[in-house]
């Protein structure tokens, strides 16, 4: 993208919300200390399913052996936490995202030099920089379904180049997407791919998809006076969730949550959501519903403006009919990250609503939420399958 060109401040803050980096998200960020590479203190788990989380004033990730979440008694995740330090100089955590494959979990940084990519490898412990020579700055877009490569969108705001990365070796190739483009996703099969594009504010938002090399491209979403945020096809390659918000400055703004099939056709908006932090519709892995974060308040001219004014919950639908129900119903919290456990069974989440942000774990079939740390100011949740 030439410097004529540049997307202007706002929408920058906008689209930020469709790469998976929540620099506009209504929790103040963890902050964490300097360092390149970390090995952690204690010894690694064994592989199994697990939850992984941000916490506590160091910005730690803490794995907890799940099991089976009835079980994550405050002496069981006593007894089983570990701890994996983080190390990036003058920066703070602004999400996890874990592989597919359970070994690799990619960190959102925001820092004083930009915007970074640190990569775990979930057994060992150990991180470092995703980011390849010779770019420097990134904001982390997905993973490819094989869980050992990912996308990279590098130089953000300059040549905006998306890369695709392998975790293992740090090889990488430059992927046929077109300037301007903010988001880039996979299809289930790894042989298409789903790119968000915008040249302004103002300009609304298009998405695209083509073949893995660049050949073939459609236009599926064109949205003039819409930006659009996450378009993500589900596990099975049918349904494509996103998130849609009027291209306006509005910083925290509501949005709607569309469901269509999987070439884009056949649009349904399923519900009003938050739009504007950087909450995407997660798809359970059988991919028959999907979780996502309502706004409880979209009155409120103040968390129009400033996200720690915001109140939300998790909601979940279902992709067939369409039918919307809430999942957490606490007040004058904000409730966000759901992520689904490998069975589909349970959702993990974050929420304020005992003053210090905690994770907690719920049946979607229904339930009480249990709440999985004490005090904690944990953030982001994962649960991640053991290695397979």
């Amino acid at each position: 993208m030439s410097k004529t060109h540049k997307v202007s401040t706002v929408l920058v803050l906008a689209v930020l919300t469709a790469l998976g980096v929540s620099l506009i998200r209504g929790w103040p960020p963890l902050a964490i200390a300097a360092g390149q590479t970390q090995t952690p203190e204690s010894a690694p788990a064994q592989a199994g399913d697990t939850l992984l989380f941000v916490s506590g004033p160091q910005a730690n990730i803490q794995r907890v052996a799940a099991g089976e979440p009835r079980q994550l008694t405050k002496q069981a995740i006593s007894a089983s936490i570990e701890s994996i330090p983080i190390n990036a100089a003058m920066c703070e955590v602004y999400g996890l995202h874990d592989s597919p494959n359970g070994r690799w979990i990619a960190i959102a940084l925001g820092c004083a030099t930009g915007s970074h990519t640190l990569l775990l490898e979930v057994v060992t412990g150990q991180t470092r920089s995703a980011e390849p020579e010779p770019w420097r700055e990134s904001f982390f877009l997905n993973w490819a379904p094989d869980g050992d490569s990912f996308l990279l969108r590098v130089d953000p705001i300059g040549d905006d180049f998306i890369l695709l990365v392998n975790a293992r070796n740090g090889r990488f190739e430059r992927m046929e997407a077109p300037p301007f483009t903010y988001d880039v996703a996979f299809s289930p099969n790894g042989k298409r791919i789903l790119y968000a594009l915008s040249r302004g504010l103002g300009f609304g938002s298009e998405v695209w998809t083509m073949d893995r090399n660049g050949r073939n491209r459609e236009q599926i979403i064109n949205a003039p006076a819409h930006v659009i945020t996450y378009p993500r096809w589900s596990p099975t390659g049918d349904g494509i969730a996103y998130i849609r918000m009027a291209d306006s400055n509005v910083p925290f703004t509501v949005g709607e949550l569309v469901l269509a099939d999987g070439h884009g056709r056949n649009e349904r908006v399923i519900a009003a959501v938050d739009a504007g932090h950087g909450y995407p519709p997660v798809w359970s892995p059988d991919g028959r519903q999907v979780a996502f974060v309502v706004r409880e308040n979209p009155e409120s001219a103040a968390a129009d403006i400033a996200a720690p004014y915001l109140e939300s919950n998790i909601y979940v639908t279902e992709a067939a009919t369409g039918n919307v129900r809430a999942v957490t119903q606490l007040d004058a919290a904000l409730t966000d990250g759901p992520a689904w456990s490998p069975d589909g069974v349970w959702l993990a989440f974050s929420t304020n609503a005992g003053g210090v942000a905690d994770v907690w774990v719920v049946e979607v079939a229904g339930g009480e939420a249990q709440q999985v740390t004490q005090n904690a100011n944990a953030r982001w949740p994962v649960w991640m399958a053991g290695e397979r």
